[in-house]
């Protein structure tokens, strides 16, 4: 597994994300083939939404595709923008974020990939014909109406010309348009450093969402679908990573090494041995002097008792007087 991360970051190898990105557009492409051969089920699905957004007086679509086709001018912008922005931001965003927030790159990348995989499967179960094809219904398809402004094909939406068969037709439900501007807005207004990037980032889910609409390439349940989508991707994403972070691969969900941290599992280099050296003694100082070592005598041993006097000698009654014998000037006696 180390080969398949950056050992500085923590990230996966280059060719490891183009992969990814090489399975999605496969799994992309096996949606469109089981899509080309379901247009009923598709129509009626289109048919089914529409009748739902009736109901609720949540159906918007045809009067703002009336209106954009009243103003040629904002039209052609709005087919600029579906035909670029989608497929310009949202990979900048990822090259962004990869370069100047690595430690949350992981996360907001699974979010984005978990995301489209889910779409993708949606797709796959449930094709459904995007307004400007509905059967029976007065939309009129903007992108085929201004046709010869761009390079877009009038027969499939935001694909070029000659491209129509990479594209899937009836790829409404949910939005991958609305989920992945929600992304790049949440990205953009959160790791955002200037007021005007967050303001844009913010406004680009909205913008994404009146063009989708007004063009006709769009339901708003698809939108709704679309941001439902992915913020139970997002919450997956945050669940595994909080997960990992309690278990010891505090870093790892975002993008960095697996190291020991508030988890309760430590990381396997934690528990190596390592050796610590002791302090040395101090160096020994000379002997004090026997004197200054041994306590005075009176405080060891405890004070003697009292000895009475000697009594005085007794003279016996028998002692001779010794009496000095005067002699005479210059005679000695014998």
């Amino acid at each position: 597994m180390r080969r398949l991360r950056n050992q500085t970051t923590g990230l996966l190898v280059w060719w490891v994300e183009v992969l990814m990105l090489v399975i999605l557009y496969y799994s992309y492409t096996g949606t469109r083939a089981v899509a080309d051969a379901s247009t009923g089920e598709a129509m009626r699905m289109g048919h089914d939404l529409l009748r739902l957004e009736t109901f609720l007086h949540l159906d918007p679509e045809l009067g703002l595709n009336r209106w954009l086709q009243s103003v040629p001018v904002l039209a052609v912008v709005c087919c600029y923008y579906y035909a670029t922005l989608h497929f310009v931001v949202t990979p900048a965003l990822l090259v962004w974020m990869h370069r100047r927030h690595p430690p949350r790159y992981a996360q907001a990348r699974w979010t984005l990939v978990i995301t489209t995989l889910i779409c993708l499967v949606g797709f796959f179960l449930f094709p459904t014909a995007p307004p400007r094809l509905l059967t029976g219904t007065s939309y009129v398809d903007t992108m085929s109406h201004f046709e010869g402004w761009g390079w877009w094909s009038g027969s499939a939406s935001a694909a070029p010309d000659g491209l129509e068969g990479l594209t899937n037709q009836y790829a409404a439900l949910p939005s991958l348009h609305c989920a992945w501007s929600l992304w790049c807005g949440f990205l953009l207004v959160r790791f955002g450093r200037r007021p005007l990037v967050r303001v844009l980032g913010a406004l680009y889910p909205a913008a994404t969402l009146f063009v989708v609409m007004s063009t006709s390439n769009h339901y708003l349940l698809d939108a709704v679908a679309g941001w439902a989508v992915l913020g139970g991707a997002a919450g997956a994403v945050a669940l595994v990573a909080g997960w990992r972070s309690r278990v010891g691969f505090v870093g790892s969900a975002a993008g960095q090494p697996a190291v020991p941290g508030a988890g309760s599992q430590l990381a396997p280099n934690a528990l190596a041995p390592v050796s610590v050296p002791l302090p040395s003694p101090p160096p020994s100082s000379p002997a004090p002097p026997p004197s200054s070592l041994a306590p005075p005598p009176s405080s060891l041993a405890p004070p003697p008792s009292p000895v009475p006097p000697p009594a005085p000698p007794a003279t016996s009654s028998m002692a001779m007087r010794v009496t000095p014998v005067a002699r005479a000037d210059g005679a000695h006696a014998n």
